[in-house]
């Protein structure tokens, strides 16, 4: 009997249970990937889910994490396609639990078929479901935050170094060649050696003045971190370990404890859209709030290539069809104003940045999605003035200039 890995949003060896229960076993170990079909092809929204910038990001860090399994004499396969149709269900299966609606509802279908033993971990979020104080998630970011501060402490990290060399794999999709834009705030690649590079790099003085530069749009004016944590080559654990060891070296400030933060409202979200499951998608989101969206496609298109003729929007959208990358900042101006300025039904948005963007967490990109558009977690339904968010971020007009 082999014990099998099925990898998902989990691309490390370091801090992953599944690894250590799987060595703990002794019997020879595989591990494997799979990406589902519908990511490859066109959905209702009229994207192709797994974009270029992604699916190539996604190759590097399967590639990074290939080289690291070697160290184990462990075999990384890659397919196309449902599990059950490509492995042993007679087998030992572990895995890290997953967080999105479809993602969780391929797991019950591999479980529920599954004849041998089988075993679920988690490990994409900062704490354990047990670790979490709440029967009932709040619906407010700052109820959960001040909770979580209190009463919440992360599991033990378990440390395993990567490997300094990628494996080259067979990958059963074609990656089409992608240029690198030397204007990107995201140059990097995929992988936890790239991830725990960055992670490093920020903590050794960027982290220092995150707070005041993490409405920027350069390399370092924030972390840079979120794609490593979305495909899971970097933990979460991983990233509050480096940064407590950095505040004991060199001192907390405001702006080490922001970094903090973001995580926690990257928490925040995960535990949103595991509780509210296929709610999370509806045009209506978790509040149930009924608005009258349009589906214009000549007017979502101009929004998609960045000809709305506003000119701060149209640059955050250039940047993204060029990079795969946009500033949090960026994020919330370019959602507000597709769902409240234009009317547009806010999920044509949140897919298309599923779609483009290297980052792309399902919790994190409909959560914030939905809070811009007024039917997630904000009570105050809020509207972005983006004049205003111009003048403050842009004074000079040099992102703009960068873009248009």
């Amino acid at each position: 009997m082999k014990t099998i890995i099925w990898y998902g949003n989990d691309l490390r060896v370091d801090d992953h249970l599944p690894l250590e229960e799987a060595i703990r076993y002794g019997d020879p170990i595989e591990g494997h990937y799979f990406i589902r079909p519908d990511e490859l092809t066109e959905n209702r929204y009229g994207v192709v889910p797994l974009g270029r910038r992604r699916l190539r990001f996604l190759n590097e860090s399967l590639s990074d994490l290939a080289g690291s399994l070697e160290a184990f004499d462990i075999p990384l396969y890659v397919h196309v396609g449902h599990p059950l149709d490509v492995l042993d269900r007679d087998d030992r299966l572990l895995f890290q639990s997953s967080i999105g609606y479809d993602e969780r509802r391929l797991e019950r279908d591999v479980t529920i078929g599954w004849r041998g033993e089988w075993r679920a971990f988690d490990g994409f979020t900062l704490y354990r479901r047990d670790e979490i104080p709440f029967e009932r998630m709040p619906f407010l970011f700052t109820e959960f935050r001040k909770k979580i501060e209190h009463d919440a402490v992360p599991d033990r990290l378990i440390e395993r170094a990567h490997a300094d060399v990628a494996l080259p794999l067979q990958f059963p999709v074609a990656i089409e060649p992608v240029e690198t834009d030397e204007r990107s705030a995201f140059p990097f690649q995929g992988g936890d050696r790239a991830g725990r590079e960055r992670l490093a790099h920020y903590l050794n003085g960027p982290v220092r003045t995150y707070k005041e530069t993490r409405n920027g749009f350069g390399i370092d004016d924030s972390s840079k971190l979120s794609a490593y944590l979305a495909n899971g080559s970097l933990s979460p654990r991983r990233v509050l370990h480096e940064l407590e060891q950095h505040e004991a070296k060199h001192g907390a400030n405001e702006s080490t404890y922001w970094l903090y933060f973001e995580l926690l409202w990257r928490e925040f979200f995960q535990w949103v859209a595991l509780e509210q499951g296929k709610r999370l998608f509806r045009a209506q989101g978790i509040r149930s709030k009924q608005k009258s969206w349009r589906a214009d496609i000549e007017v979502i298109t101009r929004w998609q290539r960045g000809e709305t003729g506003v000119d701060f929007v149209d640059s955050f959208m250039r940047e993204l069809n060029a990079t795969g990358w946009m500033s949090n900042r960026g994020r919330q101006i370019v959602a507000s104003y597709f769902a409240k300025e234009l009317g547009q039904d806010w999920r044509f948005g949140a897919t298309y940045f599923e779609s483009m963007l290297i980052d792309y967490d399902v919790a994190s990109n409909y959560g914030n999605w939905a809070y811009q558009a007024g039917v997630g977690n904000d009570s105050r339904d809020r509207r972005f003035n983006i004049t205003r968010q111009q003048e403050t971020y842009d004074p000079t007009g040099a992102f703009r200039n960068t873009w248009l």
